[in-house]
């Protein structure tokens, strides 16, 4: 009976301590499942809100915006507007902060190139068409295909896209496109008895000998017909190289070689030298000279002739003094009419690390709109063709004359060595006018000198 009752008691405790510890509960198909007591109850948690997380989060600070360099050579006019286009982009992208080198020194190119070899270049540059094919074909530019459309490549004129097309694809954008006319004073013709422009090179010399004066009897004009320069290297002179029958290049047997050394080549500096030294209407020393070395006497009444672009109708606009005292002509012609398309590429250099926003910034840059407000308010011709249908370029006399002035207008050459020829080019044409060579011998050195370019592997 102790046995029973000892079996009885023990049973009892082990169920009274079953009851205080955890339960266990089957779970079908599974193996035991231990329930955990539960916990007291806590008190509740403060809710989530915006301000709690951002109490908990510190405050991360915003990401310093992506700096793009663009080194340019604008004028006045045209760094004030490029100025107001920056602005513009920045106020719609906070993410990107443009800045800005202007440079109108004579070493604009040699300081670039230096650049781009020390790994230090811009994000974009301006460059002339034949500089902008070199480039191209020296790898510097940075394939656009990826950042642009066709659609905005459908919209730029042929020829001015021929210098930035490598295999196909498209390596910079015209930035804009020129010709060169003739600057006269309409008030200085008056005074001379002179109906009107000259239209062929023997009316240039006899209307340039009318204007010419010495009004202090030292020996010397003080008042000069014409003013023409080679600070720009071959720029200005190729109107007058293309009159005179000019070519630069010609194919040779299938070979590509140097042509402007012709006799018609000759001719045409020789008649740069005449203006000087035969005639004696155009001043000396302009072989090395700029446009602001012609612009500035022309002015002040003291040279009645200059040729430009339509990127310097902003500037005589302002000379108040001459208001109404100016005008434009087309270019006199020689052996055929001729002026040259002038022109300015915009290229993003491969080199840049930033390319996705320098391309959103000349995306920018190309819009209808702020190349409309460029072309207008600085008196420029539009680069893209669908603009010439506002009324302003189918009404504005200069705007008129410049656009007629394309109908005659040439390209130089675009070929990869182009740059480099071009170069050579314009330093025979200082040198025929400074009177170190004579134009054959200038115009045959730089010829030599260009054929070994073409001749090299």
């Amino acid at each position: 009976m102790y046995r029973k009752v000892f079996i009885l008691g023990l049973i009892a405790l082990l169920s009274f301590l079953a009851a205080c510890g955890p339960r266990v509960t089957e779970v079908p198909g599974t193996e035991s499942v231990t329930e955990v007591e539960e916990k007291p109850t806590e008190e509740p948690a403060e809710p989530v809100t915006e301000a709690t997380q951002a109490e908990e989060k510190p405050t991360e600070e915003p990401a310093e915006p992506v700096t793009i360099k663009v080194m340019h050579q604008f004028n006045d006019a045209e760094s004030e507007k490029f100025a107001e286009i920056v602005a513009e982009f920045e106020a719609e992208n906070s993410d990107i902060k443009i800045e800005v080198e202007r440079n109108n020194e004579a070493n604009y190119y040699d300081k670039l190139v230096t650049t781009i070899l020390g790994g230090s270049a811009p994000d974009i540059a301006r460059l002339e068409p034949p500089k902008a094919a070199q480039y191209v074909a020296a790898g510097y530019a940075a394939d656009l295909d990826p950042y642009t459309s066709d659609e905005l490549r459908s919209q730029f004129f042929d020829g001015t896209l021929e210098p930035l097309i490598k295999d196909g694809s498209l390596y910079g954008l015209p930035q804009d496109v020129s010709v060169l006319v003739l600057f006269y004073r309409t008030d200085m013709f008056d005074a001379a008895g002179l109906a009107g422009p000259p239209t062929t090179w023997e009316e240039l010399v006899r209307v340039a000998e009318a204007i010419t004066e010495d009004t202090n009897d030292d020996g010397q004009p003080d008042i000069f017909g014409i003013g023409l320069f080679g600070g720009w290297g071959a720029f200005e002179f190729y109107p007058w190289f293309w009159q005179a029958g000019g070519e630069m290049l010609k194919d040779e047997g299938g070979k590509i070689v140097p042509a402007f050394n012709s006799p018609e080549g000759v001719a045409a500096l020789q008649f740069w030298i005449d203006l000087v030294e035969e005639y004696q209407v155009m001043p000396d020393g302009l072989a090395t000279a700029g446009e602001d070395d012609v612009k500035g006497p022309f002015i002040a009444g003291q040279m009645a002739m200059f040729t430009s672009g339509p990127w310097t109708v902003a500037s005589l606009q302002e000379a108040t003094d001459i208001e109404g005292k100016w005008s434009i002509a087309p270019l006199p012609e020689g052996e055929e009419a001729a002026s040259v398309l002038g022109g300015m590429d915009l290229i993003l250099l491969d080199q840049s690390e930033h390319k996705e926003e320098a391309a959103r910034f000349l995306n920018f840059w190309m819009k209808d709109e702020i190349q409309l407000d460029w072309a207008k308010s600085l008196s420029l011709l539009p680069v893209k063709k669908s603009l010439y249908t506002d009324p302003f370029f189918q009404t504005d006399p200069l705007m008129q004359a410049f656009a007629a002035t394309l109908e005659v207008a040439r390209s130089r050459p675009t070929i990869p060595e182009a740059g480099e020829i071009d170069e050579l080019f314009g330093q025979a044409i200082q040198a025929a006018l400074s009177g170190a060579k004579s134009p054959q011998e200038a115009l045959d050195e730089a010829a030599q000198q260009a054929a070994e370019i073409l001749e090299a592997p």
